[in-house]
């Protein structure tokens, strides 16, 4: 079981959105996709790209950030912030 803090943010760098998700599975970081993909459904927008990019920092910093241009719509945000918490 693994937790997720994810945060929207907007301009100025403020969270105007934030929620910690709880996964009953273990913790893979192949499965960033799916993740996001709950995470964007309760947030009430779309699952962003992920890219090999976005795979590598999260393995290797545990968080990563989605710019508005890793959305293909537009998005009432400046980025989306997930990381993961113990």
């Amino acid at each position: 079981m693994f937790k997720m803090w994810a945060k929207e943010y907007d301009d100025n760098h403020k969270i105007i959105k934030n929620q910690t998700f709880e996964f009953k599975q273990d913790f893979d970081v192949r499965h960033l996709y799916a993740y996001m993909t709950v995470i964007c459904n309760e947030f009430k927008t779309e699952t962003p790209m992920v890219l090999t990019s976005h795979y590598v920092t999260f393995n290797n910093f545990n968080k990563v950030k989605f710019s508005k241009s890793d959305f293909i719509d537009g998005v009432g945000f400046k980025f989306l912030s997930v990381e993961l918490i113990d």
